[in-house]
C-alpha cells in the first residue's frame, strides 16, 4: 500500500501547475453551492460584506478563497431577482395576456404541445400590469391547448394564458422539477387554452427564420419518421423531436451525448471552415474568426444550451490560444468557461446538463495530460476507458443512467457519428440553405435511421445493475498521473460495484409499519408497508403524454421490490391514472380495480399485509359498471395498537353507514390515522365518522394552490373541533409515518428537511 507521504506529495504535485483561473472557478462553484443549501435568507448587510470580502481576496491573489465568497454571494443576488421576475399570487388568479417572443416550439407527437417564451409585457384582465416580467423580460413554459397552429421560434405573439408559479411535487429522494426548470432560466409555467385569443404580432427573423424554413422543409421530405427524428436532433439540435423510446433507445446505450449540441459538433463545424479556408489562401486570423463566427452561429441555431455554451466558450477561449495572441493552458481554458457559464446563470447547478458537459471534459483533461501522443483508434480506446473508470459515478449521482453497453458502442459510434454522419448533417443544411435541396438530408437520414435499428438491437441486450455503487469512486484513481500511488486499483473498482448482493436478510418479525403518504398533486397514493410486504391505495392521476407523478415518488421507496396488493378505490382519474404507467414499471399479486381485472373490492372481505390486518369496508356489494366516488373501496388497516382508514372520495352519506361498525373494529379505541375523504372536500369526512373514530391525526392528499379549494374550511374546523392534528400533503410534501406497538406515530415531512431557498419562487406574495 502506498504511504501517506507518497500520496500526499503526489497530490501536491498534481495541483501545483494548476492556474489561477481553476482555483477561482472551483470556489465559484463550491460557494454556489453551499449558498443553495441555506433555508432562509442572510440579512443585506452580510451580502455587502461579503461582496467586499471576495474583492479583497482579488487584491490580494486569494484566488480560491475569491471564488468562494463570490459564488456564495453571486447565488443569492441571482435568485433573489430572479424571484423578482416570477409571477405573483395576484398573477396566478385569472387570465393575463401576454406579449412575448417565441424562443422554443415543441410540437409533440402525443398532443401536448408547448412553447417557451421571453415574455415582454404581461397585464391582468382589468388591464393591471403583472408582477411577471415587470422589471426585465422574463423566460416562461407554457402548454399549448389552442387549436390554432403552434406558433414557431423567432415569432412574436400576444397570448391569453393561465400562469403558475414553479412548483415541484415534493417526495424524498425524488428529482425536483422547480430546480430542473429553474436551471433552464425559467421563472413561471402554465397554459393556453382552447378557447384563448391569440395572434401572432411578427415573424420570425435571421436565424429563427431560416431554422422554422429548415424545420418546415425537411418535415415535408421524403424520408423515414426514425431518420427524420435524428436527423433533426443531430443537425439542427431539434431534441424535442425524440420520442420516449427513443430517449430509451440512447440512455441504454450511452449515446445521449452524441445527439446533443456540443464541443463535437462545434469543434467539428469549426475544423470544416479552417479547412475549406485553405484552398482559398485565406489569411489564418480571418480563418479563424469565421470559423468562430460559424460555430457560435449554429450553437445559436441549436438552441445554446449548456453543452453548447460550455462548447462555444471553450472554442472562443482556443481560438485565442491558436491566434497567438495568449498561451492558454487547456485548465485555465477549462476553467475561464465554467466561470463564465456559472456567472451567466449559477441556477445552472440545480441541472444535471452542467455537471454532465463540464465532468466529461475535466476527467478527460485529468487523464490524458502527460500521456505520449497515440494513433486515432488508441486514443478512441483511451478516451472511452476514462469516460468508463470517471463518468460512471458522476451518472449515479446526478439520477443518469449508467449503460453497461457504453464503451463499447461509442468505440464506434463515435467516429461513424463525429467523422460520416455529423458532416453529411452540415452538408445537407448547406444544400438547404442554398438551393431548397432536400436529397443529402433524405441519405443522411435514411444512414441514421439504420444506425438507430443497431442501437435498438443493443439497446434489447441483457444490463447489469451496479450493485455497489461506492466502489466506482476507486475508478477515479485512475484518472491520476502515472506514477500515482494505487493508480491500478481502479479497474477494481468497477469489478467490486458489479459483485452481487448477499442475500437479504429476513424481515425482523417485529410489529412496526410504515405508512407513506406521497405527494401526487390533486390526487392520492399511499404505500403500506409491513415485514417487507406493500400495498399501495391509489395510484394518483395519470397524463395523456405518459407521465404519472406517482411514478418519480415511488422509485425511492421500492428497491426492486413489488407490490403485494394495489388497490384502487374508484375510477377516477386522480386515483387511477397512473396504473397504466406504474404496472409497467413494477408488478404486483393483487390489482383491486374492476376492468379489465374484476377484482372487486367490497365490505367482508379481508387479507393480511406482514402483521397487518386489512378489512373492506365499502361498498356493502360488488359494483357493476363504473366505479364513482360514492362506491369508493374504503380499507381500515390494523395493526397490534395502530389503525389507517382510507375511505378514497366516498361521501359522508356512504361514511354514515360503514361508520357504524368501527368502534367496535376499533375495539373503542381512537383511529391512529384519518385519510380525508376526497381530498378533504365538503362532501367527505363528515362528523359521525369523526366520532366513530376520533382521529389523532389527519392526512388531506391536496394539490398545492387547488382550484377545488381543499381542503375546505369546514372540514378543517370539524377536525379541530375533535382535537385532530392536520397534515397536507400540498404544503408539507410527503409524509411518512412510522407507527410502532407502545409508542406515539413518529411524523416525517418533506418540509421538515427540505426548505432549499429557490423552493420560495413558488410562494411569492402579492
Amino acid at each position: 500500500m502506498p504511504s501517506l507521504s507518497a500520496v500526499t506529495k503526489s497530490v501536491n504535485q498534481l495541483f501545483r501547475n494548476l492556474p489561477a483561473s481553476w482555483f477561482f472557478a472551483s470556489g465559484l462553484l463550491l460557494g454556489i453551492q453551499l449558498a443553495l443549501s441555506l433555508s432562509v435568507w442572510p440579512a443585506p448587510e452580510i451580502l455587502v460584506l461579503l461582496f467586499l470580502l471576495a474583492m479583497g481576496a482579488i487584491l490580494r491573489g486569494y484566488w480560491g478563497r475569491a471564488g468562494l465568497l463570490l459564488g456564495y454571494f453571486w447565488l443569492l443576488v441571482f435568485l433573489a431577482w430572479r424571484m423578482e421576475l416570477a409571477p405573483s399570487w395576484l398573477d396566478t388568479q385569472g387570465e393575463v395576456t401576454l406579449v412575448a417572443d417565441i424562443l422554443e416550439s415543441r410540437p409533440s407527437s402525443k398532443g401536448l404541445d408547448s412553447l417557451v417564451l421571453q415574455v415582454k409585457q404581461c397585464t391582468r384582465a382589468k388591464g393591471e400590469p403583472c408582477t411577471l416580467a415587470a422589471r426585465a423580460p422574463a423566460r416562461i413554459r407554457l402548454n399549448w391547448y389552442s387549436p390554432e397552429a403552434l406558433p414557431q421560434a423567432g415569432e412574436t405573439w400576444q397570448l391569453e394564458a393561465r400562469i403558475r408559479p414553479l412548483h415541484s411535487l415534493k417526495n424524498f429522494d425524488a428529482p425536483s422539477f422547480t430546480a430542473s426548470q429553474l436551471a433552464q432560466n425559467l421563472v413561471s409555467r402554465g397554459y393556453i387554452g382552447r378557447s384563448a385569443e391569440t395572434r401572432k404580432l411578427a415573424a420570425a427573423r435571421g436565424l429563427d427564420q431560416l431554422r422554422s424554413n429548415w424545420l418546415q422543409r425537411l418535415n415535408q421530405a421524403d424520408m423515414s419518421e426514425t431518420g427524420r427524428r435524428f436527423f433533426m436532433a443531430l443537425a439542427l439540435g431539434e431534441r424535442q423531436a425524440l420520442l420516449p423510446e427513443d430517449w430509451e433507445i440512447l440512455e441504454r446505450t450511452g449515446t445521449i451525448h452524441l445527439w446533443v449540441i456540443s464541443g463535437l459538433h462545434l469543434g467539428m463545424l469549426a475544423g470544416l471552415v479552417l479547412w475549406l479556408a485553405r484552398p482559398l489562401r485565406l489569411p489564418w486570423i480571418p480563418a479563424l474568426l469565421m470559423s468562430l463566427a460559424v460555430a457560435w452561429s449554429y450553437a445559436q441555431l441549436s438552441g445554446w444550451g449548456v453543452a453548447a455554451q460550455r462548447a462555444a466558450i471553450m472554442l472562443g477561449l482556443t481560438a485565442l490560444l491558436l491566434s497567438g495572441w495568449r498561451r492558454l493552458s487547456p485548465w485555465t481554458i477549462f476553467s475561464l468557461a465554467l466561470s463564465l457559464v456559472l456567472l451567466l446563470n449559477p441556477l445552472l447547478v440545480l441541472g444535471r446538463g452542467l455537471w454532465l458537459s463540464f465532468g466529461a471534459v475535466a476527467l478527460l483533461l485529468l487523464a490524458l495530460r502527460g500521456l505520449k501522443p497515440v494513433g486515432a483508434w488508441h486514443n478512441l480506446l483511451r478516451v472511452q476507458w476514462v469516460i468508463a473508470l470517471g463518468l460512471t459515478p458522476l451518472l449515479l449521482w446526478q439520477d443518469a443512467h449508467f449503460s453497461l453497453w457504453a464503451p463499447l458502442v461509442n468505440l464506434m459510434a463515435v467516429p461513424l457519428v463525429g467523422l460520416l454522419l455529423l458532416p453529411l448533417g452540415f452538408f445537407s443544411l448547406v444544400v438547404l440553405a442554398l438551393t431548397g435541396g432536400t436529397w443529402p438530408a433524405e441519405i443522411t437520414a435514411w444512414m441514421l435511421g439504420k444506425a438507430v435499428e443497431l442501437l435498438s438491437l443493443v439497446a434489447a441486450w441483457p444490463s447489469w445493475e451496479i450493485q455497489h455503487p461506492a466502489w466506482l469512486w476507486l475508478g477515479l484513481l485512475g484518472l491520476m498521473p502515472p506514477g500515482f500511488p494505487g493508480r491500478l486499483l481502479a479497474p477494481l473498482g468497477l469489478i467490486l460495484a458489479f459483485l452481487p448482493q448477499p442475500a437479504p436478510e429476513p424481515y425482523p418479525l417485529d410489529k412496526d409499519w410504515q405508512v407513506k403518504v406521497l405527494d401526487v398533486g390533486q390526487g392520492t397514493a399511499i404505500l403500506v408497508e409491513s415485514q417487507g410486504q406493500k400495498l399501495l391505495y391509489d395510484t394518483g392521476s395519470g397524463y395523456p403524454s405518459g407521465w404519472a407523478p406517482a411514478i418519480a415518488a415511488l422509485q425511492p421507496q421500492m428497491s426492486g421490490s413489488n407490490f403485494q396488493h394495489l388497490v384502487i378505490s374508484h375510477e377516477d382519474n386522480d386515483h387511477s391514472g397512473g396504473l397504466p404507467k406504474l404496472l409497467d414499471q413494477w408488478s404486483a399479486e393483487e390489482v383491486w380495480m374492476p376492468r379489465p381485472y374484476d377484482n372487486l373490492c367490497h365490505a367482508g372481505q379481508s387479507w393480511q399485509l406482514g402483521t397487518l390486518d386489512i378489512l373492506a369496508l365499502w361498498p356493502p356489494k360488488p359494483v357493476e359498471g363504473r366505479v364513482n366516488n360514492e362506491d369508493s373501496c374504503v380499507l381500515l388497516i390494523r395493526g397490534e395498537e395502530h389503525s389507517l382508514l382510507l375511505t378514497g372520495d366516498a361521501t359522508t352519506a356512504e361514511e354514515a353507514f360503514f361508520s357504524q361498525a368501527l368502534p367496535s373494529l376499533l375495539k373503542h379505541q381512537p383511529l391512529t390515522l384519518l385519510i380525508s375523504g376526497h381530498h378533504g372536500s365538503q362532501t367527505s369526512t363528515g362528523t359521525p365518522l369523526l366520532e366513530a373514530t376520533q382521529p389523532r391525526l389527519a392526512i388531506h392528499t391536496a394539490g398545492w394552490r387547488n382550484h377545488h379549494g381543499h381542503p375546505h374550511i369546514s372540514v378543517v374546523q370539524r377536525l379541530l373541533d375533535f382535537q385532530t392534528r392536520q397534515l397536507n400533503t400540498g404544503h408539507h410534501g410527503a409524509i411518512f409515518i412510522n407507527l410502532q406497538p407502545g409508542k406515539k406515530p413518529q411524523i416525517q415531512t418533506w418540509s421538515q428537511q427540505n426548505q432549499p431557498l429557490w423552493e420560495g419562487i413558488s410562494h411569492k406574495p402579492n
